[in-house]
């Protein structure tokens, strides 16, 4: 099956999807916390190298990017996962009310820092990846499930 022009994605409590859903001004969110290792991953210190960051996209009601908020914490060496959990929390906040559901949004990039975020297709394998590190994978039958 061919990717889709929306790609829809179920909100999941707790895990990777907690952070998407609907503003009361109709737009659409998804925030995650990602990380990049710029040079690849290395085999020896790799929290030193590891860049971690908190991002928060925002869609119009029909799926198009409109927002790239982000937030570098430092490496996994300078930071934690509490730390970025209550940035993305505070970033979320910063939207005013919202309502945590699934969305349906259409694939996009991103490039911060020289690094590319977003919801990027994979031709090759007929899926949409969550980059950067291929966080998640979406693909047929196109339900809003993933692989992570």
């Amino acid at each position: 099956m061919a990717i889709p022009e929306l790609i829809p994605i179920k909100r999941k409590k707790d895990d990777f999807t907690h952070f998407v859903g609907h503003t009361k001004d109709g737009f659409q969110f998804f925030g995650y916390e990602a990380y990049v290792f710029p040079n690849g991953v290395p085999s020896l210190d790799w929290k030193k190298h590891r860049k971690e960051y908190v991002v928060l996209f925002v869609f119009d009601d029909n799926g198009n990017l409109i927002k790239t908020n982000h937030y570098y914490a430092g490496t996994s060496f300078e930071t934690s996962e509490a730390i970025t959990r209550k940035k993305l929390e505070e970033m979320v906040l910063e939207l005013g009310k919202v309502t945590y559901r699934s969305i349906e949004i259409k694939p996009f990039k991103s490039v911060i820092d020289g690094f590319t975020f977003g919801l990027i297709r994979n031709p090759e394998d007929q899926t949409v990846d969550l980059e950067p590190s291929s966080i998640l994978s979406f693909g047929d039958p196109w339900d809003g499930d993933y692989d992570n």
